[in-house]
């Protein structure tokens, strides 16, 4: 059994599509979208479309898909700034409140368990004690830092994301972040494929370049609000 595994593709359609490809070249039978579908790329509608006409692809709860979903927190706390919060209402009206009810479905966190004993799970981050929201995120995590996020898990390997930059750590368990799919300094999606058979897990990561022509001209197009610090931080190129 192949799993193909993303996070973080935060509306870019180019990479998404290329993700997609790929995982279907590769025979996935499943797909797992470990959280933030949405929110920060040019192409939200787009996105959703194609990722609901997409059988075999299961959804995570990530922030940005929260606020969708569930509407931004208020009042707005102090990190949110106004820019941000107009990009958040941008890209809620881009998809249409009608859509929200599907995005209120999505799980927090998704486990697979298999007759041998393994258990792999898949959720963005950490949760607070709510289990509605995310702890902080930790920068650089050690191993500590991520038996702490993700404590009580009893899985062999968890996917998570939310933290852009990739890593992989032995501790209670394996805590794998592939690294954002859709916000990166190059015009590569990130993503990883799980064998899983009776031996056990193997996993394989790749970094696929994918056609980005156009993807900065369409921030503009479109009034992308926040579209220059979104260029600057999420969308720069080496």
């Amino acid at each position: 059994m192949k799993i193909g595994i993303f996070q973080d593709v935060h509306a870019n359609l180019p990479a998404f599509k290329k993700g997609l490809d790929f995982f279907n070249e590769h025979r996935c039978s499943k797909i797992y979208h470990v959280g933030d579908l949405i929110g920060i790329g040019p192409y939200p509608k787009e996105v959703f479309k194609l990722a609901i006409s997409t059988p075999e692809l299961e959804f995570i709860m990530g922030n940005h898909d929260y606020w969708f979903a569930f509407g931004l927190p208020h009042p707005h706390p102090p990190w949110m700034s106004d820019e941000e919060v107009a990009h958040q209402n941008w890209t809620h009206n881009q998809l249409g409140h009608e859509h929200r009810r599907v995005f209120q479905d999505w799980q927090f966190v998704s486990e697979l368990a298999f007759d041998n004993g393994l258990q792999i799970t898949f959720q963005h981050y950490g949760l607070d004690e709510t289990n509605k929201w995310f702890k902080p995120i930790v920068k650089n995590p050690q191993r500590n830092d991520l038996d702490q996020l993700f404590k009580g898990s009893k899985s062999s390997m968890i996917f998570y994301g939310h933290n852009h930059n990739p890593n992989d750590t032995i501790g209670n368990c394996r805590y794998v972040n592939l690294g954002s799919a859709g916000c990166f300094t190059k015009s590569k999606v990130r993503l990883g494929i799980l064998d899983i058979s009776n031996e056990g897990l193997k996993l394989e990561k790749f970094s696929i370049h994918y056609e980005d022509k156009g993807l900065m001209e369409e921030f503009e197009r479109r009034k992308v609000p926040a579209r220059k610090f979104i260029k600057q931080n999420f969308f720069s190129r080496e």
